[in-house]
């Protein structure tokens, strides 16, 4: 071969492959924006490809471990989606056995509601360290404390699934609030620098704490709940806070578990020195087993109930109806990439709009039920077994992964969202509008597949909670059952689901 052909060859392989490398940068990202090239539709040409969707309903198996946040709350009007109830699961024990409130030399008598001058027990107050809230914070919760039936129930640390209810004996407590209730700071009696703030506070009956405190005594030989871990269990093998379902109740509450403020407050007085004083002593979630306690166990029981819902009885033929784990999701086709030209790729973006809501009423529901905070596609594996593996090349374009390796399926350090997509966005309908939209850049996936003619995939579009592949469950970025969303699917005219692709004709 003459040199100067050589040397052409090497400069075409060059400036193709900067083509290559610069087709999968989308409209989302400022690197490669001056390199898509402009549609003139003789060198360049743009199309929008029609995907089909079918919607689907997750039957969920979910499972919430301990560094969860815990769900709590209930939604009780929403017509396009249907109710949810979350209920929450816990146990709270003692640092160490056996146990003593105070402080060695403090004399603490085992009576309740002690006279002014007398030591002995105020008050129970179970606290949950609050994280966030999805949904309406100006109507009223209800949340309705019960023990755990410990003859009934093996509740241990476990990763239960959301559908998991141990069984429940006695109530002990109630508390009615509004969520910005949670925000005000709380003092304690008789202290200038104890306070809390974001925390759940449920006191607990009276009766019950005369139960609690009925045997101060843990020498050898005592039946006492504060002798040991087995003991205490005999009284209380975990709480169970329910929801009341309030009319119009309209929120979730998301819950730390493993906060220091997630607590069994125990409020008294105690005598030293003659010296009556106040205090409290706090019973926490136990992580992990000690010598003398073991870990607490948890759950959480989340329930979705769509069958009066817009969703089930009557679904938009042109809508699709998106609603976080546990929760709904939809399969798209894409035909016509199976015979689509070998081309360079510029650009392949999936486009998903938000349909506007039809009455005042359900745009102001939008409001507080606000869409979730990411969508995610992935891809159907027909071949046997079926499953479900992560998209080719698209998730994260700096780091290799291979979703048909079942060690590295999965890009190192997740998704890279600023190029993949998938989060929330705004944008002006042709009314002027402000809609709520999502894009997704699969520009390098379909390059892949109309180069080299691999498998047209369905792809499932949904908003998880947690991703699981090859039998691996690892967090996403949303929070249990935060989010839902009405869009356009293929046919519908004004919102349309489509791939819209930029490419040159090789």
């Amino acid at each position: 071969m003459p040199r100067y052909s050589f040397s052409l060859f090497i400069s075409a392989i060059f400036f193709f492959a900067i083509i290559n490398w610069s087709c999968s940068k989308i409209d989302t990202t400022s690197i490669g924006q001056d390199l898509i090239p402009a549609v003139d539709n003789v060198t360049t040409f743009a199309d929008t490809l029609e995907i089909n969707a079918t919607q689907g309903v997750f039957f969920d198996t979910t499972r919430i471990s301990s560094t969860d946040n815990h769900t709590l709350g209930c939604i009780t009007n929403d017509p396009v989606f249907g109710t949810t109830k979350a209920d929450v699961f816990v146990e709270l024990k003692p640092p160490f056995f056996p146990y003593y409130f105070g402080n060695a030399g403090d004399t603490i008598d085992p009576v309740v509601n002690p006279a002014p001058n007398t030591s002995g027990f105020d008050s129970l107050v179970l606290c949950l360290s609050f994280k966030g809230l999805y949904g309406d914070t100006t109507m009223k919760h209800r949340f309705n404390v019960f023990k755990i039936d410990k003859d009934a129930t093996d509740f241990r640390n476990f990763s239960y699934k959301l559908d998991y209810q141990p069984v429940t004996a006695e109530s002990i407590g109630s508390a009615e609030f509004l969520p910005t209730d949670v925000k005000n700071i709380i003092r304690f009696p008789g202290s200038r620098k104890d306070t809390v703030t974001n925390q759940l506070r449920i006191k607990l009956d009276q009766s019950f704490l005369s139960e609690f405190v009925a045997s101060l005594d843990t020498s050898a030989g005592s039946t006492s709940i504060f002798r040991s871990d087995s003991l205490y269990k005999n009284l209380l093998r975990g709480f169970a806070i329910k929801t009341g379902e309030l009319d119009k109740s309209n929120a979730l509450f998301y819950v730390d578990l493993n906060s220091p403020n997630t607590r069994l407050e125990v409020h008294y007085k105690k005598r030293r020195n003659a010296i009556l004083d106040t205090a409290f002593s706090s019973f926490y979630f136990s992580t992990t087993s000690s010598a003398s306690v073991s870990s607490s166990g948890h759950a959480n029981y989340l329930k979705r109930d769509s069958s009066q819902s817009e969703f089930i009885k009557s679904p938009s033929a042109d809508a699709l109806y998106l609603q976080t784990g546990p929760g709904t999701y939809a399969t798209l086709k894409i035909p016509r990439l199976t015979n689509f030209p070998n081309s360079i790729i510029h650009k392949a973006e999936i486009i998903i709009e938000q349909i506007p809501a039809s009455t005042t009423v359900l745009a102001d529901l939008d409001k507080v039920l606000a869409p979730p905070q990411y969508l995610y596609i992935d891809l159907l594996d027909t071949i046997s077994p079926v499953s479900y593996k992560p998209i080719y090349y698209d998730l994260n374009p700096t780091v290799h992964y291979n979703p048909d390796n079942s060690l590295f399926f999965f890009p190192t350090g997740g998704v890279d969202f600023g190029y993949f997509g998938g989060y929330v966005q705004k944008k002006n309908n042709a009314l002027g509008n402000s809609i709520y939209y999502y894009s997704f850049n699969i520009s390098r996936y379909v390059q892949n597949l109309v180069t080299k003619r691999t498998s047209n995939y369905t792809l499932r579009l949904y908003a998880p909670h947690n991703l699981t592949y090859y039998n691996n469950v690892f967090a996403f970025k949303n929070s249990l059952a935060n989010g839902r969303i009405k869009v356009g699917s293929g046919s519908n005219i004004n919102y349309k689901l489509r791939l819209r692709i930029v490419y040159s004709k090789i």
